[in-house]
């Protein structure tokens, strides 16, 4: 880290120079965000299943993200081995990632890994786990996650039992909405705005609790992705991306950009680095660099949709995940016959939102996102799903990224399974005042709907018809 710490020297000679410049679109949504990001944080990572994939998962995406806000951190962590899945780098040990996923985002931030005898009960604290004893307060927060459900609570969370296997992208999705909490007390919120306690499951997208619970199948540990196009690798792209390198994952993804690594991209991506803004690097090359590392082979296409559009849509992809909407390119994605397509959301608020779209089976893209100019209506077939906050769709808090990619990469995982394709296609949420609900529906093609109707055309079955997923377009 010496040499790069030149580098980045170099490029901020202050830390406010490089605060200054993170910052500036979180503080443009939160404008005291400056008065607390200097507040006492701590996490602390479950000592008796900190061995446990989920509990690691966890750990890393809650000290990454936090530590893109939060100067001030300390993390309490046994030093315990990485699970061989997550030892991409030859960290070897989970303290010493996180450690250095933590200063690769903010090189000038003070940050310790400690032990739990040293905490400060004054500290804003979050839980990660289900077999913290003692020392909880009724403000601190934990967050864990079973089978495909991620779960918070107010508090020490209850433990489960038995511990099943459980879905990656799930515990991802509990540590991002973990970290949305220590935000939240740390800007000063109320406490009724604070996260509530809540069962989130994944599998059918809906809030669950002891006496509802997810009756979703065991998560099957292995992700195909086939090859896909990763269109934009913006917060939720590049997010989605870390998500992949949590999870045993095979495919082939070709990723689609044309921006370079700005200094305002590191708090809202779990990917980007502080020496890929000092050196402005472009994200496809950030992003092929990482997937390389985590054994995923991929491609780099540099440029816009409507630069590329035509040429990759002649391409035999299996998913399209579509996370551009420059010049329009929602609306286009329809008329170059796409395979299966996910995308992600943001808002400029505190919402997030998440699509799937079956060709011939449900809804497209043109008809359910905006246009250019437009508002962001939601579902032409069901527009009062459409959140309040409108345009425009780009994250400006730590978390809203993660949480909307960790929607995507859910997805990825559950086609695997023959009934996923009955489970909703149209997913949203709201972290403004705690989370009081989990808007999931389930939306088919619509009516007059010329983007709807080119996926009916036999030539769509010619061009698609082969690929991994065409059996959910084609199938009764």
């Amino acid at each position: 880290m010496t040499r790069e710490f030149d580098q980045i020297r170099q490029y901020w000679p202050s830390p406010e120079d490089f605060y200054s410049a993170r910052d500036h679109r979180t503080t443009l949504k939160v404008p005291e965000f400056l008065s607390y990001v200097h507040s006492r944080v701590e996490i602390h990572v479950d000592s008796a299943n900190a061995i446990d994939l989920r509990i690691q998962q966890m750990a890393l995406v809650a000290a990454n993200l936090t530590a893109r806000w939060a100067r001030n951190t300390r993390v309490f962590v046994p030093h315990v081995p990485l699970v061989p899945s997550l030892n991409h780098f030859e960290d070897e040990f989970l303290d010493t990632r996180i450690l250095r996923e933590m200063l690769e985002a903010d090189p000038f931030g003070h940050f310790e890994i400690g032990e739990p005898a040293d905490s400060d009960e004054e500290a804003i604290r979050l839980f990660i786990g289900p077999s913290h004893r003692s020392g909880i307060s009724p403000t601190d927060y934990s967050v864990d996650v079973v089978g495909w459900t991620a779960r918070g609570k107010r508090g020490r969370i209850a433990p489960s039992q038995p511990v099943r296997v459980s879905a990656g992208p799930a515990a991802s999705l509990a540590a991002s909405i973990g970290a949305a909490d220590l935000f939240k007390r740390a800007i000063g919120h109320p406490m009724h705005e604070w996260l509530p306690d809540w069962q989130w499951c994944t599998w059918e997208h809906r809030l669950v609790n002891d006496h509802c619970c997810c009756t979703a199948p065991s998560p099957d540990v292995t992700t195909r992705l086939g090859e896909m196009l990763l269109a934009g690798v913006g917060a939720i792209g590049s997010s989605l991306i870390y998500i992949l390198g949590l999870v045993p994952a095979h495919g082939r993804v070709t990723v689609l950009d044309r921006d370079r690594v700005e200094t305002s991209n590191l708090n809202r991506s779990l990917l980007l680095t502080a020496i890929d803004a000092a050196e402005s690097r472009r994200k496809i090359d950030v992003a092929g660099t990482y997937l390389k590392l985590i054994k995923l082979d991929g491609d780099r296409v540099h440029g816009t949709w409507r630069e590329t559009g035509e040429q990759l849509g002649n391409r035999p992809f299996d998913i399209w995940v579509s996370l551009t909407n420059e010049d329009g390119a929602w609306a286009e994605v329809p008329f170059q016959l796409p395979p299966l397509v996910l995308h992600g959301t943001t808002t400029s608020g505190w919402g997030v939102g998440f699509g799937r779209h079956i060709p011939r089976r449900e809804d497209c893209t043109a008809c359910r996102l905006p246009r250019p100019h437009a508002d962001f209506r939601g579902p032409c077939s069901e527009g009062e799903i459409a959140m309040e906050d409108a345009l425009p769709i780009r994250a400006s808090l730590p978390f809203l990224s993660s949480v909307s990619a960790s929607l995507v990469a859910i997805e990825l995982m559950k086609l695997q399974y023959p009934a996923g394709r009955s489970l909703p296609n149209a997913v949203y949420a709201d972290f403004r005042v705690g989370l009081p609900a989990v808007i999931a529906s389930t939306l088919g093609p619509t009516s007059g709907c010329r983007g709807c109707e080119v996926a009916q055309s036999p030539l769509w079955v010619r061009r698609r018809g082969n690929s991994l997923y065409a059996n959910l377009s084609l199938s009764d």
